[in-house]
């Protein structure tokens, strides 16, 4: 158990290895703007094997790296104050990570999805307090390795690294569209543009977080839906 999350140890490997497979498959995708429906989910390994010279073992010890878990919603992944000592890949259910501003205002930073992974970086990476909550939106089901682990891998696997930068890589480029969405676009047109890319938030969070994420406030982000 970490914390409040709930170790499953009875997930059969070989439902592991599909799950890994299909999440770092998606996510190379997503590095990588492949838009390419002709590859299959499995020819993640051989990705692995061409662009970052795994061999066999290093995919049989990656796999092994990693434990099903459960969070249940309104529970924590993490807390402000804590030191990260887990990552976790999202096999099902939402997050959401925020902080609280010096009015004591929920600021909602990002939502989580199935996919993706849940971190928080400089906690995790260099391991310190957090300055962010992670918190689950719904029952979750993830699968995670803890920071001990994961420096193992690292030190077994050295190309892991190289995937890990491409990974941060992609997610500062998000960051950085993200910004410039906040300058150029109006506040209905972020709101159409966050529903386009996370319809699934649009139905399932509550409209103060996503008026949070978006910097609208909530009376305006209602008008705007009503619009619609």
């Amino acid at each position: 158990m970490f914390g409040g999350i709930v170790i499953n140890l009875a997930l059969p490997i070989k439902s592991l290895k599909l799950i890994f497979a299909i999440f770092a498959f998606l996510n190379l995708l997503r590095i990588s703007q492949c838009s390419s429906t002709n590859i299959k989910i499995m020819d993640f390994k051989e990705i692995l094997i061409q662009n970052y010279k795994f061999s066999t073992e290093d995919w049989e010890t990656t796999i092994g790296s990693y434990v099903p878990a459960t969070i249940k919603a309104n529970d924590y992944f993490l807390k402000f104050g804590d030191i990260s000592d887990k990552l976790g890949i999202v096999m099902s259910g939402i997050l959401r990570t925020y902080y609280t501003d010096k009015n004591d205002n929920d600021i909602t930073t990002d939502f989580i999805l199935s996919g993706n992974v849940v971190i928080s970086n400089d906690s995790f990476n260099k391991q310190i307090p957090s300055k962010e909550n992670i918190i689950a939106i719904e029952n979750t089901e993830l699968l995670i390795i803890s920071y001990k682990n994961i420096q193992e891998l690292y030190k077994k696997i050295p190309a892991w690294q190289l995937v890990c930068k491409d990974t941060a890589d992609y997610k500062n480029n998000m960051l950085t569209k993200r910004t410039i969405q906040f300058q150029t676009l109006t506040a209905t047109e972020r709101y159409k543009e966050f529903c386009k890319q996370y319809p699934e938030v649009c139905k399932k969070v509550a409209l103060k977080h996503i008026a949070s994420y978006l910097g609208i406030d909530i009376a305006t982000l209602s008008r705007i839906r009503k619009k619609k």
